[in-house]
């Protein structure tokens, strides 16, 4: 029996989702698998903060759109890449994963990119001397680039073997905070049209592994070096369209004080520790962040928005809402069929 390792951050729940999947996948094939949230391993505040890595689209937004006139001493990634090393905080982790043959590692896709806190946790990992597996996996809305690419250079920097990719586009959730109301029914039917359809991808990822583990060599991808070749263009286009909408339609951050109940759920949830209290205990960011939405999307009052074309909009409500509401709707056609 083989036993395998699950460790995501998610940012609306949806890489949480897809790691639960592939764990219950891989259980059925007679593995153990075990699920570990980022979140739950270290206080990835803490550790993003002591190596602030931001994605480009970051960077290009405090110098078009500053929030503040304290920037933040965000580090490139190109820079944090050089600059990688082993951090002391998690030298336990070499020993405590030696149990696991094989190591899968999630984050939904921004900017073609794992989450910046993500990537903090993959620079500081400890070196594994090509003795460990791993794969990775994400969840995106549509196009992740050379994700995959860039989650093996870094794995195998590390020291894994990296032996494959997956990922799977479930539903929108970026886009639901500009629209006027998000459809529980019809996107909890899409998710589980689309967890079907992952369920399949994933039985064929783990026939790979097992033969993998029964000697045959080679790797899985689940992007051909031609499509990167030929999808270039369509890549550029979407990178330069996704920083064009962030930009002119998204990045800000505002509040309705006659709404905020000051919970302080916003100033919990912030991955990067970016939002903090005013003068009068009301939340305020002054930073641009990686934009996971979980301050908006958690906001009991809907009290934050980021640009005024988000102000007033929906939200994204959960899986678990989603799933509910399917889950009702069937309840209430057997009881229509039944009478």
């Amino acid at each position: 029996m083989y036993k395998a390792l699950l460790l995501y951050f998610s940012g609306t729940g949806i890489t949480r989702h897809f790691a639960q999947l592939i764990q219950e996948q891989m259980e059925k094939h007679g593995y153990r698998c075990d699920l570990l949230n980022l979140e739950e391993l270290i206080d990835i505040t803490v550790l993003w903060q002591k190596k602030p890595v931001a994605l480009p689209y970051t960077i290009r937004a405090e110098v078009k759109r500053p929030l503040s006139k304290y920037p933040w001493p965000y580090l490139e990634l190109k820079k944090a890449m050089k600059a990688a090393a082993e951090n002391p905080v998690l030298s336990h982790l070499k020993s405590e994963w030696e149990e696991y043959d094989i190591i899968g590692f999630g984050s939904p896709v921004y900017g073609f990119r794992p989450a910046p806190v993500m990537i903090s946790l993959l620079l500081d990992l400890p070196e594994f001397q090509g003795s460990k597996r791993a794969f990775s996996f994400a969840t995106h809305d549509g196009a992740q680039g050379d994700y995959e690419n860039f989650m093996s250079q870094v794995l195998t920097e590390k020291g894994f073997r990296f032996v494959g990719h997956i990922d799977h586009t479930f539903v929108y959730s970026a886009s639901a905070v500009l629209r006027e109301s998000f459809d529980h029914l019809s996107s909890g039917r899409l998710l589980v049209r689309k967890s079907a359809q992952a369920r399949k991808q994933i039985d064929i990822f783990i026939k790979y592994l097992n033969n993998m583990f029964e000697g045959y060599h080679g790797a899985y991808r689940m992007t051909s070096p031609m499509s990167l070749i030929f999808g270039l263009p369509y890549r550029l286009i979407y990178s330069f369209g996704i920083d064009f909408m962030l930009n002119h339609f998204l990045f800000g951050y505002g509040i309705h004080k006659d709404k905020c109940i000051q919970c302080m759920t916003c100033v919990m949830q912030c991955p990067q520790g970016l939002i903090e209290l005013d003068e009068d205990d009301y939340p305020l960011r002054l930073y641009h962040c990686m934009y996971c939405l979980r301050c908006l999307n958690w906001c009991p009052t809907d009290a934050l928005y980021f640009s005024k074309l988000t102000d007033g909009k929906a939200r994204f409500p959960g899986i678990e809402v989603l799933l509910e509401a399917t889950k009702q709707d069937e309840l209430a056609s057997r009881l229509s069929k039944k009478r």
